[in-house]
C-alpha cells in the first residue's frame, strides 16, 4: 500500500481512502483497475473490490473497452464525487498554505500531496 498523501492526512489513511485520492489526483484520465492497483501498492482483488463498490455508488463509470481492458473514469456528475474533488482540492490548497514560507520543504509536501495533479481540477 502507498503512503497516502493530503486527502488520507485529512480523512484517514485506509486502502479505500487511498483508492480515492488516487482517482481524485488522476481525474480527467481513464484506467484500468489493474493499473490503480499497481499505482497504489493495492492487491488487484482488493482494487476490484474497491472500484466495485465505487462503481455502485456512482463515484466512477464505466468509460471504454481496449482490447479486454475494460477503463473507468470518476465521475464528475455525481454529487459525493463533486464532493469529493471540492474536498481534494482544499486538502492540497491547505498544504500549500502550510509551507508557503518555506520552498525547500514546500516542493515535497506540494509533490507529495498531488498538486502536480490539482491543476486540472
Amino acid at each position: 500500500m502507498r503512503k497516502g498523501g493530503a486527502f488520507c492526512d485529512t480523512y484517514g489513511l485506509s486502502i479505500r481512502n487511498i483508492v480515492v485520492e488516487h482517482l481524485l489526483e488522476n481525474q480527467g484520465l481513464d484506467f484500468a483497475i489493474g493499473d490503480v492497483a499497481k499505482e497504489t501498492k493495492v492487491s488487484r482483488p482488493k482494487a476490484y473490490d474497491i472500484i466495485g463498490e465505487l462503481e455502485k455508488k456512482g463515484f466512477v463509470i464505466k468509460s471504454r473497452i481496449i482490447g479486454k481492458t475494460q477503463l473507468y473514469l470518476l465521475n464528475k456528475d455525481n454529487p459525493r464525487a463533486k464532493l469529493m474533488m471540492k474536498d481534494f482540492k482544499e486538502c492540497l490548497r491547505l498544504v500549500a498554505e502550510e509551507h508557503s514560507d518555506d520552498p525547500a520543504h514546500s516542493a515535497v509536501q506540494i509533490s507529495r500531496a498531488g498538486l502536480a495533479s490539482a491543476k486540472n481540477i
